[in-house]
């Protein structure tokens, strides 16, 4: 016994000055990588073995992807604003997370099985018509610089391949967990977005103000915690409320009912701190398509009233204008008396006049990246609908919000015709009328292109284009639940 106690002993000794010649190998790796190629290269040396890990984790857990894409569609401008400090564009590192999600994926195919016919969920159609749509408009004769281009380009990209990439990772339980995820990340953006409005603004919230005075309104602040701006955090926190008061409606359990009701609140919290008045329509947008599928007459009763009071109560009265959220809100509801909103049908109509003899538009980037002078460079948009217009034309607005529409026809036939699973049909629900309201307010700010309602918006079309394949096999767990149950019931009576 003695002896195995110094053997033990003797190899933890061994281990201890193998682990410290490691430090020190590493440390002076370290120095001599940061002294010779700056200070960049010691940072992706000390991701490196993050990195190692990740892939090994990704490998043997495929859905992990969806997990970090959507965490980082939340993150990632924190990201880039905290940590990278512009070393590494944040898009870039959005891009590069998209290939290793693809390449890691082959990868396992190469090597093990892995259920390829879940891809064809994808609307791929729909995607590759629009896919060969945007890269037509390289050609267009009024186009902006090929970076320009690229750039705009790179944001349609991500829809051509997210989405696939969610249909072939989903299944029914990493449905649950994301849906978790969802709630926990939206919360998290309203507490950030809680600590800035009350408490204080950090070195990084205060050097991003410098030069965006559009978010001091009146001397205050307009709330955009860790998002790249309040109208995306606004927008973003009223998709977070409206999803949340629907799957709070629609779920039994008790404790996910909690998690969605905090993620409902503080969601309509981060929506008013944000000031941004056009989140208040993915609202009622959500609660019109929420009262439009739901089949259960006292839950539509119950949110026909409340979407009525809350609409009055913002109409008609001026209870709370005191408070400046509520009162900024309100001018959303009267856009006749809104310089902003006239200041835009203006500038729309200008636009009319420039792209009648132009159905293709100025080609992607065109509205933010084309050459100084030109109309479209100098017409604000002010709206993702608008930039879409502008851009691709009149053809390619209709194709995008063709595309929307098949999605929203997609999903609502499913929820009323197809889904058996309770409450799979109510999670549809909540993300139909999250795509609707998003693509409502989207008229007002173009948020469908940024992180993380675009994110979002592709996990939730993948989502419903999977739900047929979830809801079956879980008609078959059920199945073989019942089946396992009176097996165990007739062997009682034996």
């Amino acid at each position: 016994m003695t002896g195995r106690r110094i053997f033990i002993s003797q190899s933890g000794q061994r281990y201890k000055w193998f682990l410290g010649i490691v430090v020190i190998l590493a440390s002076v790796l370290a120095v001599y990588t940061v002294s010779s190629f700056g200070i960049l290269s010691g940072i992706l040396l000390l991701v490196l073995p993050f990195a190692i890990a990740y892939v090994i984790i990704a490998y043997n857990f495929l859905p992990i992807n969806i997990y970090i894409l959507v965490f980082f569609g939340f993150f990632g401008v924190a990201f880039g604003r905290y940590i990278l400090r512009d070393a590494i564009p944040w898009g870039i590192f959005f891009d590069m997370l998209v290939i290793f999600g693809y390449s890691i994926v082959l990868l396992k195919g190469v090597t093990k099985n892995v259920e390829w016919a879940k891809i064809l969920d994808t609307p791929i159609l729909i995607l590759t018509i629009w896919f060969f749509y945007c890269i037509s408009s390289v050609a267009n004769p009024e186009r902006c610089e090929f970076d320009g281009w690229l750039t705009a380009f790179r944001l349609q990209l991500y829809m051509v391949l997210c989405i696939p990439l969610f249909c072939l990772l989903l299944d029914f339980k990493i449905l649950k967990v994301m849906l978790v995820l969802w709630a926990v990340f939206s919360i998290i953006l309203s507490v950030k977005g809680f600590v800035q409005d009350n408490i204080w603004l950090d070195p990084m919230d205060r050097a991003f103000l410098v030069g965006n005075t559009f978010h001091m309104v009146m001397g205050k602040l307009r709330v955009f915690s860790f998002l790249s701006d309040a109208g995306q955090f606004g927008v973003q926190q009223a998709h977070a409320a409206t999803f949340g008061a629907i799957m709070f409606l629609v779920t039994k359990n008790r404790k996910l009912r909690i998690l969605f009701i905090i993620m409902a609140l503080t969601g309509l919290y981060g929506m008013f701190a944000s000031g941004t008045r056009g989140a208040i329509f993915v609202v009622f947008g959500g609660a019109l398509v929420f009262c439009f599928l739901i089949k259960k007459t006292k839950l539509f009763i119950i949110s026909m009233l409340i979407a009525g009071s809350f609409y009055s109560f913002m109409s008609y009265t001026t209870i709370g204008n005191g408070v400046y959220a509520i009162y900024r809100m309100r001018t959303a509801l009267k856009p006749a008396e809104d310089d902003s909103y006239l200041a835009r049908k203006i500038n729309q109509a200008i636009l009319k006049a420039y792209l009648k003899p132009r159905p293709f538009g100025g080609g992607l980037g065109a509205m933010q990246s084309g050459p100084e002078g030109s109309v479209l460079k100098e017409t604000p948009y002010d709206s993702g609908f608008v930039l879409m217009w502008g851009d691709t034309g009149i053809v390619g607005l209709s194709i995008y919000i063709g595309m929307i529409v098949i999605f929203l026809i997609k999903g609502s036939i499913l929820t009323w015709f197809s889904i058996k699973n309770e409450w799979l049909r109510g999670i549809l629900i909540a993300l139909l009328a999250g795509i609707f309201g998003v693509s409502v307010a989207n008229y007002g700010n173009p948020v469908m292109l940024q992180y993380p309602t675009n994110v979002l918006y592709f996990l939730s079309v993948a989502i419903i284009y999977s739900a047929s394949r979830m809801d079956k096999a879980l008609q078959e767990e059920e199945a073989k639940a019942v089946a396992q149950e009176t097996s165990t019931q007739m062997t009682k009576y034996r």
